[in-house]
């Protein structure tokens, strides 16, 4: 390399304001300047000028101008992963603070649906506990729709749930499945039957969870009991676990529950599993970020380190 070219990238290294490279990665994330405008609390007339003042620095133009939605050039999409970097960067300063630099500091919020049960995510949860013991979990449950939706508008959060399709706008890995299996209750006259066949469930009737819609998480569910012709009436419908096995348990009818969350409930010994043995559906669970959202070192921390653990069965 030149020593021309050596000293101009000096000098733009050192003239560069990462104010200016803040207002881009805020532009693209909000899709407009008048809504970046509104989330930096500035007027349109001074973030189209920052986004000038950038572009002269450059040299070149970032951003498509009149397109809807926002497009950037060729050179604006490499500026703004290079002002992404930079962010991360930035916000590690926080996280290495103290006499302990080599420890990561800070908090993550995690959106999760309730009752996901998976011994080897538990030992995850020990596993990053014992690694980065100053990392604070603000855990909150939500359904997955809930979760999905609230990632989408481009929330500081990462989210674990289940999603029958994938979000364009959000990063995805998949964790583990769940399987559901068919059970009955202690209530139930199939619980104390001395053998059970499959083709003795078909009429029998069923709780079912509103998820179960084509289209929905759960849908797997509905597949596999109109291709089995299940014909049995629906006796009770719910949107919770904890109330599917209780309607289970006291004879409402069966039903489909996730094999390790019965492993986990008190009324393991109250309900019976029943044909097929291979259980009637997998329901992968994921992990959610947004694609256009600049993650903190600690988000992106434990993204890697759950999506990389090697104990996960990703069946």
């Amino acid at each position: 390399m030149s020593t021309d070219m050596v000293m101009m990238q000096q000098k733009l290294a050192d003239s560069l304001n990462w104010t200016l490279l803040h207002v881009l990665i805020v532009i693209y994330e909000e899709g407009s300047i008048s809504a970046a405008a509104n989330r930096l609390n500035i007027t349109q007339s001074a973030v189209s000028q920052n986004l000038k003042k950038l572009e002269e620095q450059l040299q070149s133009q970032l951003i498509i101008r009149n397109t809807k939605p926002l497009e950037l050039t060729p050179i604006g999409h490499y500026c703004l992963q290079v002002a992404q970097t930079i962010f991360t960067e930035i916000t590690s300063i926080e996280a290495m603070k103290g006499s302990n630099s080599h420890l990561l500091e800070g908090e993550i919020t995690l959106l999760v649906a309730s009752r996901i049960h998976n011994p080897k995510y538990n030992e995850f949860l020990v596993y990053f506990k014992k690694k980065y013991p100053n990392i604070t979990l603000d855990l909150t449950v939500k359904s997955s729709m809930d979760i999905l939706n609230i990632l989408k508008q481009k929330s500081p959060a990462v989210g674990i749930c289940l999603a029958r399709h994938l979000p364009e706008n959000l990063n995805h890995k998949l964790l583990f499945n769940q399987r559901y299996y068919l059970y009955c209750g202690y209530h139930h006259p199939l619980f104390s039957a001395t053998e059970v066949t499959f083709n003795s469930l078909l009429t029998e009737d069923f709780i079912a969870f509103k998820s179960e819609d084509i289209g929905e998480v759960l849908s797997p569910i509905t597949i596999f009991k109109e291709s089995h012709d299940i014909t049995g009436r629906i006796s009770a419908y719910t949107n919770n676990l904890d109330e599917a096995v209780r309607l289970i348990y006291t004879g409402y009818g069966i039903g489909a529950l996730p094999d390790q969350f019965i492993a986990a409930t008190h009324l393991e010994s109250k309900l019976r599993r029943l044909p097929p043995k291979e259980g009637i559906a997998d329901v992968p669970i994921y992990i959610f970020w947004h694609k256009h959202r600049a993650l903190s070192l600690i988000e992106a921390k434990f993204i890697e380190e759950i999506t990389a653990y090697e104990n996960f069965e990703l069946t």
